[in-house]
């Protein structure tokens, strides 16, 4: 005869976890500045010359292939088994299309 919950003892009732599907809002963090002396905000002047580049604001990235995708988590399987984190950021990268292959052009 097959046990119930009840007959063996552990017949606590179950909890089913409610799931919101609504988006979340973000908490905005407010500050009273109404007693604190303002700042001034300071400019600093950036030299744009021949010589000098600025930085990009953010990273090139290139579009990674399926290909690319595939050996790039091969690459970051291998790194996490054998406990290599530069191999397996290295995967993450090509994953990720941030690796710079494509960036080096050949002059001829």
């Amino acid at each position: 005869m097959p046990s119930t919950r009840s007959s063996t003892g552990h017949s606590k009732p179950r909890v089913h976890l409610t799931v919101s599907t609504e988006p979340e809002r973000k908490r905005s963090h407010h500050t009273t500045t109404s007693t604190a002396k303002k700042r001034t905000a300071t400019h600093r002047t950036s030299r744009t010359g021949a010589g000098i580049r600025k930085q990009p604001a953010t990273h090139h990235k290139r579009k990674p292939h399926l290909s690319d995708k595939i050996e790039g988590a091969a690459e970051k399987l291998v790194g996490k088994v054998t406990r290599r984190p530069g191999k397996k950021a290295a995967g993450t990268r090509k994953m990720r299309g941030t690796d710079g292959k494509g960036s080096h052009r050949k002059v001829y």
